[in-house]
């Protein structure tokens, strides 16, 4: 009992032990395959739905997690995708009648958002389970590892470290000007929210100059050092390669084919 607990213990963790550049190149590599699969092959995308799923089952987040993190993200991709039908030039589907408007919806329009919203779904769905298991840090290390430029690491790592510091002194605006609100015209809100902007800006050009002030004193060179150690092992290889090899059996349709084949004596298997 203690083996198997252990097995489902180090199953669970799976993705959350694998080093961070792994994930990278498999994540990316999915959403590749995702993007660049025509619409029309629709049983490909039930293959890529279920290889996120079972990447969820080696992993530590549940699927409910997953599915309730991605509805936040899903209605800014339908709010962007919802024109594309009527937009799109092409044969007409039909006509949406909506008051004394009537707009016409193509087959391509139709397509083309069908298109939007399952490739940006199951993309959705990979970021969030690669968010969920690997931190904002290792995920900037292991770009760093990958020889990504090293001054986009560094600025999407001070916008990390101090983007909750101003969403605090926007709060504190917020709060500032709801006390010396008095009810006033539309107009004047306006002026207000554009001198609060202007405010923000300079207070964040203030700070900035003084944080790097004082990380240039102590010594700041340009690169930011990282407390953990990550090395490739055999598990992280072993990932990499099955997620490749799965993907090559997908895009090329392997998987298809050997789901085809038919056995000519199944007795001989029936027998082992």
């Amino acid at each position: 009992m203690r083996v198997i607990a252990i097995l489902m213990i180090t199953t669970n963790r799976l993705v959350e032990n694998l080093d961070p550049r792994a994930k990278i190149v498999s994540f990316l590599a999915i959403i590749l395959c995702i993007i660049l699969t025509p619409i029309t092959r629709y049983k490909d995308f039930e293959l890529y739905f279920l290889l996120i799923l079972s990447l969820t089952f080696f992993s530590e987040t549940t699927v409910g997690q997953i599915f309730k993190r991605t509805c936040v993200l899903i209605p800014f991709i339908l709010a962007m995708a919802l024109f594309v039908p009527f937009l799109k030039e092409g044969q007409v589907w039909g006509y949406l009648n909506v008051g004394y408007w009537k707009f016409a919806v193509t087959y391509e329009g139709a397509w083309m958002f069908l298109n939007v919203m399952v490739k940006s779904g199951l993309s959705i769905l990979l970021f969030v389970l690669a968010s969920s298991t690997t931190t904002f840090p290792d995920f900037l290390k292991g770009l760093d590892m990958l020889r990504a430029p090293r001054l986009l690491i560094m600025l999407t790592s001070f916008m990390y470290r101090y983007i909750f510091v101003l969403i605090e002194e926007a709060r504190r605006l917020i709060r500032a000007r709801d006390m010396r609100y008095f009810g006033r015209r539309y107009k004047e809100q306006f002026l207000v929210v554009g001198y609060m902007v202007g405010g923000l800006f300079i207070r964040t050009f203030e700070r900035a100059e003084r944080i790097y002030s004082a990380m240039v004193l102590r010594g700041f060179s340009g690169e930011i050092p990282c407390v953990k150690r990550f090395r490739l092992s055999y598990k992280d290889f072993l990932f990499t390669a099955a997620i490749f090899i799965l993907l090559t059996g997908i895009v090329s349709g392997l998987i298809y084919k050997i789901g085809c084949i038919k056995i000519p004596d199944a007795r001989v298997w029936i027998g082992l």
